[in-house]
């Protein structure tokens, strides 16, 4: 087969992966990624295909896939858990995926750590440094949170049902879609935090402070509302007569 053919198959392949969905898309081009790094050069100047060449596929994180609990299988990660687990702190530390249900965690200094879709259910806490860390798409349901460092954390998509956020400071966090149905958030502190597209259905704002937050897309009609201080105004909408 010419040089020409060759590329020419290529190209109308990848032509073709655009009108793929998006799962086969990523299958798509992880295959044509292992063609490419087949080819090689002839000393005649023709295409071939080499076997020699080694294929490192990338395999990224996807919220509500895989199971990304490592530590069983990666060294490094469990060092990093003992770290946490003896000393209270693991600042700046990779934890993706750790499984912590159940875990009590109060007072730990987790400033600043990758903790995207970790399982955090029913887990204690109390007053924990989450500044600057991420938690995109993790599960937190039923955790308490009173009096947590959570400025400037990024909770998108994260399952905040039920938790007790009492007197947290989430002051500037990144709350977009996530969900904090039936919430604590009394005297918590939300200013300039952005809750668009944020689920509250029985969620508890009771002299919670919202000012310059953002609060596109969100339905507090279910929301428990007193002494509530919205960018608008305060709220007295739900406190007893």
């Amino acid at each position: 087969m010419s040089q020409h053919s060759i590329i020419g198959i290529l190209a109308g392949y990848f032509i073709s992966i655009l009108f793929l969905n998006a799962r086969s898309q990523v299958v798509a081009i992880l295959c044509a990624s292992a063609i490419f790094s087949s080819l090689a050069y002839s000393t005649d100047g023709q295409l071939k295909f080499s076997t020699s060449h080694t294929v490192d596929v990338a395999v990224h994180f996807r919220p509500g896939g895989q199971e990304l609990d490592r530590r069983k299988s990666d060294a490094e990660f469990r060092s990093r858990i003992e770290l946490l687990l003896n000393t209270g702190g693991c600042r700046g530390c990779d934890l993706r995926g750790a499984d912590f249900d159940e875990a009590d965690l109060s007072g730990a200094d987790l400033a600043r750590t990758d903790m995207t879709a970790v399982r955090l259910n029913r887990a204690m806490l109390i007053e924990v440094n989450l500044k600057d860390a991420v938690l995109f798409g993790a599960s937190l349901v039923g955790s308490d949170l009173r009096r947590a460092k959570l400025i400037n954390a990024d909770f998108r998509k994260a399952n905040l049902q039920f938790t007790d956020m009492r007197e947290t400071y989430l002051l500037f966090a990144n709350l977009r879609k996530a969900d904090l149905r039936n919430a604590k958030l009394q005297g918590a502190f939300l200013v300039g935090a952005d809750l668009t597209d944020a689920r509250l259905t029985g969620a508890n704002l009771t002299s919670t402070s919202l000012d310059n937050a953002l609060v596109k897309m969100i339905d507090l009609e279910e929301a428990v509302l007193c002494q509530t201080s919205l960018p608008w105004g305060i709220s007295n909408r739900d406190c007893p007569e």
